[in-house]
């Protein structure tokens, strides 16, 4: 294992030096020059990758909230910054079950998100070499293959992305998968649970459809009979197990989603002329990530010699298989037009794993031309072998430069006087960010609620229920945004839902005024400056209410946790316009009670006279169910991993 460690080493450093790590991190915030309130911070600048900003918006801002929460000793189960508080955990794409995203988690985003990235870079090369091994490609080889896989244009153009953490492992899936289909012995099954866990906690639905359907043809090419498909269902079924906490929850809030009822679904495949894209990185007219596929040409030029040499073999039969059923359902055609109708998923997406049955069959091809050159010259041989996998290496690292942009660690999370001002108000409150404001979901990183959110799911109940605040809409950069024009007359759900502030650039002429005029708002201007302006409120209601004479005082809030101390003159109830979502729960004087709205209402109690301490906490009982799943999963992989070695055949033995 020394050899290969010592490249994965080497190709660690490369990669950090093309990808710019040593100027700051790998992530585009100078999106942010176009945004306000930051844009008068940034100097004028090109937009090196715009279509790159929800690691920006989203991603990094999920993981920061999630560390701040573990610090604090809680569960990061809750987001009370978007829209009217979402969950976390359960939001797959927040990943916060994926190793790769544990650097964040533990060193905060300096240097964390540097290393999370390198981490998925070197398990995809780690695990395309070692499932090349196990087919029986030589070193240098395998190690051409890792290299197409792991620098594949698709994989760089997604790098920041959960589609990423989801496919990285997926050669480590198949590995084990074939090996549990061939041999008895319980170390493949145990593989296949840890690896199916690496690929299930990436937090990508639609990518982890796309890794079970290659396992399955995986399963079928290496062997025949009924009997091959038990261990690898087995091992299969205890990933899922292990990855419990993190799916159930999922699940609940997908089912909840306005995903599940199609909202927002954009069908589309790539033009025939984006083929071009597998040899020339910059294709003017395409798509600069989703068209993204370039592989080393040295693997292009090698797959006829690939196809004939591994004509009779039955995997690499699969392989040229997968990947011209790749080819039809990325590229336009009425077979792939029909599948982006018919189906939720992207398919064109396939272009993250078009790269590994590409290696292996021109690794094959190149192992072939080995032998042949072998028989006369032996060190010619390893020379043509060396070098083809050389040029392999500089030609993607050549293409890898310059796709992602690159932050100084001072421009993560940069204030302004908008956000200082708005910082300095101690109430609990909500903002409305109108226009290119404040993009949705950044308001994480300053600790603000904002009534707006984006994210892959976004709850249904929610949507219905905001909408009362006028008509939200996409813009051409930004998505989840509200034009002054279209708030709603009168304004009273944003009185009814704490929206304190209204937040706008500072290019808008009218005040407000105008908004009293045309929209009926009772707003006053209390900060005016060149990255923005802001507008209150004069009218909103605070987030606790009583509907009965008395007073409701807040403790404590954290995010998934209310201590209300309340003094009610008579019965009546007590509404927190935070919106409601199964797994929380009520307590008055410790005693249960039960919260009466539906998903995307503000949630309501029903409570006695007199002083009384209410608290409201997010415990969902599919994470609870999760936990206790993985418990029992993660026992028998214990069980698995330490069963006799004589357990296993002397053939699976020496590959582990």
């Amino acid at each position: 294992m020394r050899w290969p460690g010592a490249a994965l080493a080497a190709f660690a450093v490369l990669a950090f030096f093309v990808f710019g790590m040593q100027r700051g991190l790998v992530l585009s915030s100078d999106i942010k020059s176009s945004v306000w309130p930051w844009a008068p911070l940034f100097p004028s600048r090109h937009i090196q990758t715009p279509a790159l900003s929800d690691p920006v918006w989203q991603f990094v801002p999920w993981l920061r909230l999630a560390r701040r929460e573990l610090l604090a000793g809680r569960l990061p189960l809750w987001n009370p910054h978007q829209d009217a508080g979402v969950p976390l955990l359960a939001n797959a794409q927040s990943a916060l079950g994926s190793p790769m995203n544990w650097p964040v988690l533990l060193l905060d985003a300096d240097p964390g998100w540097n290393l999370s990235l390198l981490a998925r870079l070197l398990l995809a090369a780690a695990a395309a070499f070692a499932f090349l091994r196990d087919l029986g490609r030589t070193r240098l080889a395998s190690a051409l293959g890792a290299v197409a896989f792991a620098l594949s244009g698709a994989f760089v153009a997604w790098l920041e992305h959960p589609q990423v953490l989801s496919a990285a492992p997926a050669p480590l899936v198949f590995l084990f998968a074939r090996r549990a289909a061939r041999e008895p012995g319980t170390r493949a099954i145990a593989g296949l649970a840890i690896a199916t866990y690496l690929v299930l906690s990436g937090g990508h639905p639609e990518t982890e459809l796309m890794v079970a359907v290659l396992t399955a043809g995986v399963v079928f090419a290496a062997g025949r009979g009924a009997r091959r498909w038990i261990r690898p269902a087995a091992g299969a079924a205890l990933g899922v197990g292990l990855s419990a906490p993190l799916l159930l929850p999922f699940a609940e809030y997908f089912g909840l989603s306005g995903a599940r009822l199609g909202t927002g679904r954009r069908p589309f495949v790539l033009p025939a002329r984006d083929l071009l894209r597998l040899l020339v990185p910059n294709l003017s007219g395409s798509n600069v990530i989703e068209g993204a596929g370039i592989v080393p040409v040295v693997l292009l030029l090698l797959l006829p010699l690939g196809l004939w040499t591994g004509r009779r073999d039955r995997e690499t039969r699969f392989w040229t298989l997968a990947a011209g059923a790749m080819l039809f359902a990325i590229y336009d055609n009425p077979l792939s037009r029909a599948l982006a109708l018919a189906t939720p998923v992207h398919w064109s997406r396939l272009l993250l794993f078009l790269s590994l049955p590409l290696a292996v069959v021109g690794t094959a091809g190149l192992d072939a031309l080995r032998g042949r050159l072998a028989e006369r010259r032996g060190r010619l041989a390893l020379a043509a072998v060396g070098g083809a996998a050389a040029l392999g290496l500089a030609e993607m690292l050549w293409a890898a430069r310059g796709v992602h942009g690159v932050t100084p660690a001072s421009e993560l999370a940069p204030t302004t006087p908008v956000l200082e001002r708005l910082a300095a108000d101690r109430e609990t409150y909500r903002v409305l960010p109108v226009h290119s404001f404040l993009s949705p979901n950044s308001a994480t990183d300053y600790g603000l609620d904002d009534v707006r959110g984006y994210d892959a799911l976004d709850s249904a109940g929610w949507s219905r229920v905001r909408s009362a605040m006028g008509r939200f809409t996409d813009l051409p950069t930004q998505s989840d945004e509200i034009e002054p024009w279209d708030l709603a007359p009168g304004g009273a759900a944003l009185d009814d839902w704490n929206v304190k502030y209204l937040l706008l650039p500072p290019q808008f002429a009218f005040g407000a005024e105008t908004f009293h005029l045309k929209k009926g708002l009772d707003l006053e201007e209390v900060y005016s400056g060149p990255d923005g302006r802001i507008l209150l409120n004069r009218r909103v209601k605070p987030r606790v209410t009583l509907s009965t004479a008395g007073e409701a005082r807040v403790l404590q809030r954290v995010p998934g946790r209310w201590s209300i101390e309340v003094r009610a003159d008579r019965p009546g109830s007590l509404r927190v316009a935070d919106a409601f979502f199964p797994g929380w729960k009520a307590r008055v004087d410790g005693a249960l009670v039960e919260l009466t709205a539906h998903p995307g209402e503000p949630m309501t109690l029903a409570l006695p006279g007199g002083t009384s301490r209410v608290e409201l906490y997010y415990a969902p009982a599919s994470f609870r169910r999760g936990a206790g799943i993985a418990a029992i999963s993660l026992l028998a992989l214990m069980a698995l991993l330490w069963a006799p070695r004589r357990a296993v055949s002397p053939a699976i033995s020496g590959m582990i």
